[in-house]
């Protein structure tokens, strides 16, 4: 039992104290030690992941000189993949912060680009595909990303063939995207996003195409040609083309 008025003061005091330590902890300290907690477990799981691949490439267990010599070399890689990966898939904005719907965009988009380029085509007498090729559809907002790029390779393509004198758009066809996977971890590493353009016009605009497709950004891949001549006109081809773009997976990013 507490004898004395300042005992009872002491006592008091000291609860007190507990409960601001209490306090601190649990308002302060505890999610900054949480997050410390997680950050260390997403570094032992980083390495662990090293390991096991370093493990399934050579079939032995690193020592810590080895270990130490493949984290630098990853960390080099690691510099030289974004390198590679701005120049290819260079990070810029494509939905436009005032939208609210991913989908309702792309119709937008697609049908501004419709607008501008049927009254260029029109002024040529040129048949433009209905909606470019892309259907008149509302997308899922899973492949808006996908189709805003298909959809600039498209632009690109067609901005340049509208300025020749003889050009005819058989077809234009978004096809399927590809994910190319890396074998040990299982991760998508880039999305190939192709686009199928056919069209019938001279020899020096499909020359000028090519030479404006080699100095596109995002960098543009011409995966398939297919070259006819016509017999009818000389000096004209009947061309089809299968043209990439890449999506390419950054780290600490889902693409």
């Amino acid at each position: 039992m507490l004898k004395t008025q300042r005992e009872k003061t002491i006592l008091k005091q000291g609860l007190i104290a507990v409960g601001v330590i209490a306090g601190l902890y649990v308002f302060i300290l505890s999610p900054f030690l949480r997050e410390g907690s997680s950050i260390l477990d997403d570094e032992l799981e980083r390495k662990t992941r090293e390991i096991k691949k370093y493990i399934a490439a050579t079939g032995s267990f690193p020592s810590k000189e080895s270990f130490d010599k493949l984290e630098k070399e990853g960390m080099a890689l690691q510099r030289k993949f974004e390198e590679l990966a701005d120049f290819i898939d260079p990070e810029k904005t494509r939905i436009s912060d005032a939208s609210s719907e991913a989908g309702l965009y792309f119709i937008e988009k697609l049908h501004d680009l419709m607008k501008r380029f049927s009254e260029e085509a029109s002024s040529k007498g040129v048949e433009l595909p209905e909606n470019l090729g892309f259907g008149d559809g509302l997308p899922k907002e899973s492949m808006v990303e996908s189709l805003l790029r298909q959809l600039e390779t498209a632009e690109l393509a067609i901005s340049v063939l509208l300025e020749s004198e003889t050009i005819e758009f058989s077809a234009i066809k978004p096809l399927k995207s590809i994910e190319y996977i890396e074998p040990l971890s299982k991760d998508v590493l880039y999305t190939e996003l192709p686009l199928q353009i056919s069209m019938r016009l001279d020899t020096d605009a499909f020359v000028n195409l090519l030479l404006e497709l080699k100095n596109a950004s995002p960098i543009v891949s011409v995966k398939e040609v297919h070259i006819k001549s016509d017999e009818e006109n000389l000096g004209d081809i009947e061309a089809s083309l299968v043209l990439s773009t890449f999506r390419v997976a950054r780290r600490g990013t889902e693409k």
